[in-house]
């Protein structure tokens, strides 16, 4: 399990932390782990999370490895599901981050 240093500060930190373990997590599993640490409730907040993850993705903080689309609504019917892992660069990024909190 990751660490938790970066709960309560912005969700893309928490997203890099959360994946840090090098272990790969499936999209919701992420969003909905977010939500209720973050105690987000509605889907507005669900999908923000999820855009989140699609911007630290497009940042090369972490990398998609699988992919399908939601037909169980796991995360919302129709929706496409990735599943994440941290690259070098996000291990780097997160390094750098945890030198810096206070």
């Amino acid at each position: 399990m990751s660490d938790t240093k970066m709960i309560g500060r912005p969700l893309k930190f928490r997203i890099i932390e959360i994946l840090s373990d090098g272990i790969e997590m499936w999209n919701y599993e992420i969003v909905k782990q977010l939500m209720k640490e973050y105690d987000l409730k509605s889907n507005f907040a669900r999908d923000n999370a999820n855009f989140d993850l699609i911007e630290v993705s497009a940042s090369g903080f972490i990398t998609a490895t699988e992919s399908e689309i939601d037909t169980e609504g796991k995360l919302r019917v129709g929706a496409l599901l990735n599943k994440y892992k941290i690259t070098d660069l996000g291990k780097a990024q997160y390094e750098d981050l945890l030198k810096n909190i206070r």
